[in-house]
């Protein structure tokens, strides 16, 4: 307990004023003094925890809960929809966020000797308590923020116990699969990374799995398991997720951006961008402007 008091007091002290600071490279900290409101965005392989308040997170049909002492790890590029449930101007939401370095994690695997866990899902995020040993390392990684000069010396070989802890802990089994070749999720990899570079092409299953080098049977409910949606429903998120960026950011007709990120229908696209968000593309992206606050 003590340890979680100490790290949330180091993001307390380093986090900026808006929602997300960045503190080093891969690593950010969030704050919030308010419950906020479902934002959609694509996710990284991340390595989350609470220090204080609440989160959720939904990646397709699956909900991720997390609290104060709780970590959340997710291994794939995967729409995700986030937002803070438990905050307040006294006691605010404090979070800390690592970015995974797939590579450096199967380096590490492969160098002490680590296989892939069995596991009866290829589920891509995981929710757990967080670890003592790992709080411990959190905390002494924050800690350099207070002493820049120290950090080059020490933050690798700190990063380096963080991810051995995942490696070794409660999220093995998932944190073992990322980065390694081989096996199916590696397969389903490759695919993620071809959708996200041609969502805005048309697809077939099909095709995705051969790829994949998969059946299609295969491959779909590998797929499905990894990201609790289908290859179609992947690639209508990453569409949308993108057209609402575009929205946010760009002086341009609705229609204009349907069209660019894959819909042969304005119509269409109206109706899946309301279904996603709650509200139709051009109500959407006024509502955003007008908080002025979007958040992860």
């Amino acid at each position: 307990m003590q340890k979680l008091l100490e790290l949330a007091a180091l993001i307390e002290k380093h986090a900026g004023p808006s929602y997300l600071t960045n503190v080093l490279p891969g690593i950010r900290l969030l704050r919030s003094t308010r419950v906020t409101d479902p934002l959609a965005g694509l996710a990284v392989p991340t390595f989350a925890v609470v220090a204080q308040g609440a989160k959720q997170t939904v990646i397709g049909d699956t909900v991720c809960d997390y609290r104060a002492g709780d970590s959340l790890v997710i291994s794939l590029d995967v729409p995700v929809s986030a937002h803070v449930t438990k905050a307040s101007p006294e006691e605010p939401f404090l979070g800390f966020e690592m970015a995974l370095d797939p590579a450096a994690l199967a380096a590490l695997a492969v160098e002490t000797g680590l296989h892939p866990l069995t596991s009866d899902t290829d589920m891509g995020a995981t929710v757990s308590p967080l670890p003592e040993n790992l709080l411990d390392a959190l905390v002494r990684l924050l800690t350099l923020l207070d002493a820049p000069s120290d950090a080059t010396a020490l933050r690798p070989a700190i990063e380096r116990e963080v991810m051995w802890r995942l490696l070794t802990g409660e999220h093995a089994s998932v944190i073992r699969q990322i980065g390694l070749e081989g096996g199916p999720t590696s397969r389903i990899v490759q695919a993620i990374a071809w959708l996200k570079q041609n969502f805005a092409e048309p697809v077939q299953v099909e095709d995705l799995a051969s790829r994949a080098g998969m059946s299609v049977t295969s491959f779909h409910r590998h797929f499905r398991r990894a990201t609790s949606m289908t290859p179609i429903q992947y690639q209508k998120r990453v569409r949308l997720i993108h057209a609402r960026t575009k929205l946010l950011s760009e002086q341009r007709s609705v229609a204009s951006i349907g069209f660019e990120i894959g819909y042969e229908s304005a119509s269409q696209f109206n109706r899946e961008y309301r279904r996603e968000f709650g509200a139709s593309p051009g109500v959407d992206a006024a509502r955003f402007r007008s908080v002025g606050d979007v958040m992860r």
